[in-house]
């Protein structure tokens, strides 16, 4: 097999051997006749029908981690599935997770379902915090369809944890609940504690890296995305927030698309009698912001589908050929998005 070996120096000569405890330089120095032993890693192991076995660590809100043995080209769904199924994740819960990319400490970034993890796993090895960049994290912006969840102990232990975390951090803002949230996690009553940060400023909410933005000649914007609205927060070319704010309700969007060539994230909205305006955020995360976009998109719909079915008793408008349907049979934490 071909292999990327450490160039010997030009006065020894090397003869690569495979002994049992895995490759091995068998280094001779031409000048002290010495022959000396270099153990290097082990090579990913054949197997897969003939595609290389990798390991991938994975985080865990509780910073817990597990270790998956999947194929070296294992696409994202493929991962996520085989961590679901090494937790004892049931397909509704996993609906509700998804696999992440932890791009700094305040933010995460939600792998596509057609990545490749190992790649990425490797690119981000020697950066990554703490010894990995993949975490499983919450995908879900309704608090309504969270709470639902309460009966499932391993979501209801990742939704505490992460939310204990956003206020650690201060992406979730507790205010004057600051102190009974304090008792309420020494005293480990996750459900109660859910209860009240839930309604938090900052909960369920993703914010974006600043970036820059068509409808901004000077600075940046921070960009929000909740259940509630869309936000682009201004703010100086480095970041500093400034005090225009701008709210976009979501029954005020018309249309969503990607520039793969200009790396940006479009939308269209339309306010009252005034013609629909097109705006573009050039953010390297565009493609997550468009995931983001058609969740939140397919959760209103799930909200929608319950007040249908609460005031029409006999379900005649219910279709059971969703696409955002929430319960899929393999777990891929894509849920419809």
């Amino acid at each position: 097999r071909r292999a990327e070996w450490p160039t010997p120096a030009p006065n020894v000569y090397c003869l690569l051997t495979r002994w049992a405890e895995g490759p091995i330089y068998r280094v001779v120095s031409l000048k002290l006749k010495i022959p000396l032993r270099l153990h290097l890693p082990l090579l990913p192991r054949q197997n897969f029908n003939g595609v290389s076995a990798v390991e991938l660590r994975i985080a865990f809100p509780d910073q817990t981690t597990v270790t998956v043995k999947v194929k070296k080209n294992a696409t994202t769904d493929q991962v996520y599935q085989a961590v679901a199924s090494q937790i004892g994740m049931d397909s509704i819960t996993a609906n509700y997770f998804a696999l992440f990319e932890v791009v700094n400490h305040s933010f995460m970034r939600k792998l596509a379902p057609n990545e490749f993890p190992h790649k990425l796993y490797v690119q981000n090895y020697t950066s990554a915090a703490p010894g990995t960049c993949l975490t499983v994290r919450k995908w879900l912006f309704t608090t309504e369809e969270e709470a639902l969840l309460n009966n499932s102990p391993l979501a209801l232990t990742y939704f505490f944890h992460q939310a204990a975390g956003g206020v650690k951090l201060g992406s979730i803002k507790p205010n004057e609940k600051t102190n009974q949230l304090q008792r309420m996690a020494e005293q480990r009553k996750m459900a109660t504690y859910l209860d009240v940060a839930r309604d938090c400023e900052g909960y369920n909410e993703i914010v974006f890296p600043h970036c820059a933005c068509d409808s901004r000649r000077k600075g940046h914007v921070v960009a929000t995305i909740s259940i509630r609205h869309f936000k682009l927060l201004a703010c100086t070319d480095n970041g500093d927030l400034e005090d225009q704010v701008i709210s976009f309700e979501w029954d005020e969007m018309r249309r969503w698309d990607t520039d793969e060539e200009g790396m940006a994230f479009c939308f269209e909205y339309a306010r009252g009698e005034k013609k629909p305006r097109w705006v573009k955020i050039f953010t390297p995360y565009f493609n997550y912001m468009h995931e983001c976009f058609e969740r939140v998109f397919c959760e209103l719909r799930w909200q929608q589908e319950v007040e249908e079915e609460a005031t029409d008793k006999d379900n005649k408008n219910c279709n059971g050929d969703n696409i955002c349907s929430k319960v899929i049979g393999v777990p891929g934490g894509r849920g419809g998005g």
